[in-house]
């Protein structure tokens, strides 16, 4: 016990945490390093998506999607899962707010409308089994013409 009464606290800085936008898994496949050298497709104002090439015997489609701040995306559905994983920024809709590092885990029952937060560009990885399934006449008319 006179060891322990003598004892002195060390305190040990943290490890530096890696702040890198892109999972590890995610850089393998794609192009660049950087998200923002990307060939972003303009799919709407303030919207764009990067397809992630997949094997030709892969199921469902993953797609990055970059949210302008304050932009949506229009309220749609989905014909199957789709998962999304917060790389930068925030989104919120009618289930809260999404922020980096956060999963949105969404069923073919679930409709919503992701608006950016202020502050820069919210960029998600989509995982998706089909395809979106858009609420408006409008964006439905739009979809094939656009690709979403």
């Amino acid at each position: 016990m006179a060891m322990l009464d003598g004892a002195t606290l060390h305190r040990f800085p943290a490890p530096p945490v890696a702040d890198a936008a892109v999972p590890g898994p995610l850089a393998r496949l794609l192009p660049v390093a950087n998200l923002d050298e990307l060939p972003w497709k303009k799919k709407a104002p303030g919207v764009s998506i990067y397809d992630v090439k997949l094997s030709p015997t892969a199921k469902g489609q993953v797609k990055l999607l970059r949210i302008g701040p304050g932009r949506a995306v229009p309220e749609h559905g989905h014909g199957g899962e789709e998962v999304t994983l917060i790389l930068s920024g925030a989104y919120r809709d009618h289930m809260g707010r999404f922020g980096r590092g956060d999963v949105a885990d969404l069923d073919e029952d679930i409709e919503h409308k992701p608006v950016a937060e202020a502050g820069g560009d919210c960029i998600c990885l989509v995982a998706i089994e089909r395809p979106t399934r858009f609420k408006s006449f409008a964006a439905r008319l739009m979809q094939p013409l656009v690709g979403i």
